[in-house]
């Protein structure tokens, strides 16, 4: 074998090498007028919503234990558990002819008083429970009790049941508990007790945090961010090559966001198909800064 032949093939590598690297330089000067592998969508219109979300339990709006206000002795009781009473009905009478009256309406749910008892001051006498009106509580933390406000409307689904209804926000606690260095405060949404729908059963709330009703709209897969985390898309220019147009963004419900401004309805934006595109598709001469 001669020298010569031996020199010769020291020299592919270098040529692979080069060749490699005119690849990669036309590559990069001719992606921004590449366009396989790219999706085509338009800015339509669509209503967005965002939530913020809590967990609890349903009880009765009204269990309450009523109380004898004076010592006497009971010659007659008119009710019987699981009776239903309203506001006002008798509960009893003493032997001096007093009546005591049922301060709610509801279901005598538990009876402590019987005839020829002997009530002190503050003995129990009735447990009366409305299970006609329920609610559910949830504990909100400090930074985002502002959204909750007295009369506010909520979902409310019940797991058991499979059931949405609607609440709606009738007690917000002034004092807080803390765990872990954060400030919770009880919240209490009411709802009608529909048939089947019982106390103790868990639910989950929905409180409206932010909407957007009839907005521009992209899905996200189709915005992309510069190094500076501003939002931007992708669109044809005159001479058909892709280029960057910033846009500006609102309400997102982590699937569709809203485009406040710099696209219109129905305007065609493009975005990579692969995850290797969309990434050399995001680069500097893809296209310039929009208005």
């Amino acid at each position: 074998m001669s020298k010569n032949s031996g020199k010769r093939k020291k020299k592919w590598p270098w040529l692979l090498v080069i060749l490699a690297a005119i690849a990669m330089f036309v590559f990069f000067q001719m992606r921004g007028s590449l366009r396989p592998g790219f999706k085509e969508t338009a800015a339509a219109r669509r209503d967005i919503a965002t939530y913020y979300t809590f967990s609890g339990n349903l009880t009765p709006v009204t269990d309450e234990i009523q109380q004898a206000k004076e010592a006497l002795k009971v010659k007659e009781v008119y009710v019987l558990e699981g009776d239903a009473v309203l506001e006002g009905d008798p509960l009893l009478r003493a032997i001096d002819g007093t009546r005591v009256f049922a301060r709610a309406s509801g279901t005598v749910e538990t009876l402590f008083a019987e005839m020829d008892d002997a009530l002190q001051p503050g003995a129990q006498i009735a447990r009366i429970v409305d299970y006609g009106q329920l609610e559910v509580t949830v504990d909100v933390d400090e930074y985002d009790i502002s959204a909750v406000k007295l009369g506010k409307k909520g979902e409310v689904f019940i797991n058991a049941l499979d059931r949405l209804v609607q609440g709606t926000v009738r007690d917000i606690a002034r004092d807080a508990t803390t765990t872990g260095g954060v400030s919770f405060y009880e919240v209490k949404l009411e709802i009608s007790g529909e048939n089947n729908i019982r106390s103790g059963m868990s639910a989950e709330v929905k409180v409206l945090k932010e909407s957007a009703t009839d907005a521009i709209a992209l899905s996200l897969d189709a915005i992309s961010f510069d190094e500076d985390n501003s939002p931007y898309v992708l669109v044809r220019g005159d001479d058909e090559a892709m280029a960057r147009r910033y846009i500006q963004t609102g309400v997102s419900d982590g699937v569709f966001v809203q485009v406040v401004s710099g696209l219109s309805e129905n305007e065609l934006v493009y975005y990579a198909d692969t995850d290797m595109l969309r990434f050399f598709g995001s680069g500097r001469m893809m296209g310039q800064r929009g208005n």
